[in-house]
């Protein structure tokens, strides 16, 4: 059974949530949600890597703070990015 990993990204923990009590059904080996801080600096320092975050102008790439990480069959595994991404995620 060959398996690979999923980091997805999200804009709130519910979205995260319910993506990952789908991906158990799949039989996730491991699903994790976590909240990361991306406090890069202050002033200006915070401005330009805000900048830089987005630099392809993206909006929707703004705010996804909420980070799902799974451990996924390969057989299921176009199916568990579907599944990521109807429930507003990003890979």
């Amino acid at each position: 059974m060959a398996e690979k990993a999923i980091l997805a990204y999200f804009h709130s923990p519910e979205q995260a949530e319910g993506a990952a009590a789908k991906l158990k059904a799949l039989r996730a080996a491991d699903v994790q949600v976590d909240r990361f801080n991306n406090d890069i600096g202050r002033g200006f320092e915070s401005a330009m890597a805000d900048s830089m975050l987005s630099v392809d102008g993206d909006m929707k790439s703004v705010g996804l703070d909420i980070i799902l990480a799974a451990v996924i069959d390969d057989s299921v595994y176009d199916q568990a990015c579907r599944v990521i991404e109807s429930a507003g995620g990003s890979i």
